[in-house]
């Protein structure tokens, strides 16, 4: 692993951004964050039908896109693929998953 991208996020705005290079071998960006445990930081999605990524400088490449509903570090998880087009975006239902 080159180690050669970066990312960082925005805990004001939820705003993830960063660069994927492939280079040194490398080429995935990630976040995580803690389990929200209730209080106003917890997130009540049953009302929702889906995600949205948009993004500014899509290469046409292949990206996955994986989301966890569990309390545990690495508990189940579902996951998808799409091309990012130039200044587009991604609606990922979650009747796919």
């Amino acid at each position: 692993m080159g180690g050669a991208s970066n990312s960082n996020i925005d805990n004001n705005t939820g705003t993830w951004s960063g660069k994927v290079t492939d280079a040194n071998n490398g080429g995935f960006v990630g976040v995580r964050s803690t389990p929200f445990q209730g209080g106003s930081l917890s997130l009540d999605m049953s009302q929702c039908k889906g995600i949205e990524i948009r993004f500014r400088r899509g290469n046409g490449k292949r990206f996955k896109f994986v989301v966890r509903d569990s309390t545990e570090f690495n508990g189940i998880c579902w996951t998808t693929s799409f091309d990012a087009k130039a200044n587009g975006s991604v609606r990922i239902p979650f009747s796919s998953q």
